[in-house]
């Protein structure tokens, strides 16, 4: 009989994702400030180096999904070392990302580029094993659901740079609302540090239980992709969470220039960080027991529903430079709605990747992982063109610092950028969510067949 989940187990889940994050919200949200104004790229350059990244990752993600699926369990299990082994080197390429070598414009930009293309390789081998010992911890939808959870909320915790650094490290210049590289850089070696101890946590305390097969299978790259592309509930989920990181990330970054620029208060991006996650803490204690009532299809619908609707008033309205706080309290509704989606999305994954396993009969629990993991980094990608579409507003890096403003139909056009795209990323989330085949009787029908298939294979639990 498979044994529950410990509290133990869960934390160590939870601090992989917590480290994950310290680094990533970092680069997702300052690596294009610290590109545009420490560095003086383009933006146009700074969105070439991370879509050439996310094309990398487009051959190392299934690649490493494929080679991680062909692994043959150790002492420390099959997922469970990678921790360890991509982790520590991870949190050192974070640092040298933002290393200013010189004050060379193309031997600076060739650095960031080599730099965050190996933070992204470095990454990649952590993560995709990573999601994929979720599946080998239990089997069980509910502790599945909780593991989702722990990593969404290790995740949110990771975005504590995110709190800070509008505060500690956007302080430079006469009016002290630029950022200061050099404080920049101490944060990030001070994260490297934290993630090398979380990372060591992680692998101390989870536990890999689940045995899902007695025999090497011999994985066919060309089969495993075509099913998984003939499969509705892989695909619309897929798009899903490309979307969903896309948007986060997106906001993100054109979030600093907004408030730097339009609402020319930098700090108070950290209560906007606060208010947009303070949703998802609430709904915590609640997930599974709505998930239980309705179902993951049928919430994740409603809430998006919401996204959409606060989004599009968000740019409807185009508040002025004094409309601060409509922005946040909109803000709120707009995370409130994707909130339950951002807890329950690696559970939505563990189900599509079940589904697989119940419609062909074979489990390939790695190889279907890194193609989702490929999915959400092409919504990175999609993500990249923040800095290019703020430069098409008429951004000029050249005068940061000087007390010049942008002027007023640049600063219209930054926030034009920073409302419409997010509310078409979330209205096309919300119709694939309608087109997702996994409701809720659907979903209990699937975990049901299939623990009766592992029984009859014997398929091993400890």
């Amino acid at each position: 009989m498979e044994g529950k989940l410990t509290f133990k187990n869960y934390v160590g889940y939870t601090m992989c994702d917590f480290g994950n994050n310290l680094a990533f919200c970092v680069m997702s949200s300052y690596l294009s400030i610290y590109c545009s104004d420490i560095i003086g790229m383009s933006g146009a350059a700074i969105t070439a180096i991370m879509v050439i990244a996310r094309v990398w990752d487009a051959i190392n993600d299934p690649m490493m999904g494929f080679l991680a699926q062909r692994k043959k369990p150790g002492k420390g299990g099959k997922y469970r070392p990678f921790i360890l082994i991509g982790g520590y080197p991870l949190a050192i390429s974070a640092v040298l990302v933002f290393v200013k070598l010189t004050d060379n414009l193309t031997v600076n930009t060739i650095w960031v580029a080599f730099a965050y293309i190996l933070y992204g390789m470095l990454y990649t081998v952590l993560l995709v094993p990573y999601g994929s010992l979720a599946s080998v911890m239990t089997t069980r939808d509910n502790e599945r659901s909780i593991l989702s959870m722990c990593r969404a909320v290790g995740g949110g915790a990771g975005n504590l740079p995110s709190l800070l650094f509008p505060i500690l490290v956007m302080t430079a210049g006469e009016s002290g609302n630029q950022m200061d590289a050099d404080k920049l850089l101490i944060g990030m070696i001070i994260i490297a540090v934290a993630m090398m101890a979380l990372y060591t946590m992680a692998y101390k305390f989870t536990t890999e239980r689940v045995i899902v097969e007695e025999k090497p299978q011999k994985i066919r790259v060309a089969a495993t992709v075509k099913g998984l592309l003939k499969s509705r509930a892989f695909v619309t989920m897929s798009l899903i969470g490309c979307l969903l990181i896309a948007v986060q990330m997106y906001t993100s970054t054109v979030n600093l220039y907004l408030f730097k620029d339009y609402f020319q208060r930098s700090a108070m991006n950290t209560v906007y960080m606060v208010i947009s996650y303070a949703p998802m803490v609430v709904m915590i204690p609640f997930a599974n027991i709505l998930i239980k009532k309705f179902g993951k299809k049928e919430i994740s619908v409603v809430s998006l529903g919401i996204s959409v609707i606060a989004s599009f008033l968000t740019f409807i309205l185009h508040l002025g430079y004094d409309g601060i706080w409509p922005f946040i309290v909109l803000a709120f509704f707009i995370n409130a709605g994707v909130g339950f989606l951002t807890l329950e999305v690696w559970s939505m994954a563990a189900d599509i990747i079940d589904h697989q396993e119940w419609v062909t009969g074979k489990r390939e629990e790695a190889a279907n992982y890194a193609i989702f993991t490929f999915m959400r980094k092409i919504g990175q990608a999609i993500a990249a063109l923040a800095p290019w579409f703020v430069s098409l507003a008429g951004y000029d890096s050249s005068i940061v610092g000087s007390g010049i403003s942008q002027g007023d139909a640049v600063l219209s056009g930054m926030y034009n950028v920073a409302t419409l795209i997010p509310f078409i990323m979330f209205l096309i989330m919300f119709i694939l969510a309608l087109l997702y085949p996994l409701n809720k009787k659907t979903t209990e029908q699937m975990h049901r067949e299939l623990e009766e298939t592992r029984a009859k294979y014997k398929i091993g639990v400890v």
